[in-house]
């Protein structure tokens, strides 16, 4: 089975986790995870988003254990890996523009 592709986009303090070609149709979220998202109809994740390259998610918490492909938009860096993995790479590679925001 092939793995779902998902983008990482970083606009300065805001980032996004997305699901290739996903239209924001998708309107309910998973209230175990912390930060804004969508899953599908099948209930699995389709677009996390956040303020600031910080998170809490629980790393025990089952659907954040799905392997995927992750594309970087900002530098077309690939990776296969978990949504921990996605976001951790978030949290060491993005920073805050402006140490004020915080």
């Amino acid at each position: 089975m092939e793995n779902r592709k998902f983008t990482i986009g970083y606009g300065g303090i805001e980032w996004d986790i997305c699901e290739k070609n996903w239209e924001y149709h998708d309107n309910k979220s998973d209230d175990k995870l912390n930060n804004l998202n969508r899953v599908d109809e099948n209930g699995v994740i389709s677009y996390i988003f956040g303020i600031l390259p910080v998170f809490d998610e629980n790393p025990n918490y089952e659907k954040l254990s799905e392997i995927c492909d992750f594309e970087v938009l900002a530098n077309g860096y690939k990776f296969t890996g978990t949504f921990i993995d996605a976001l951790e790479y978030i949290k060491a590679n993005f920073k805050v523009v402006d140490d004020e925001r915080l």
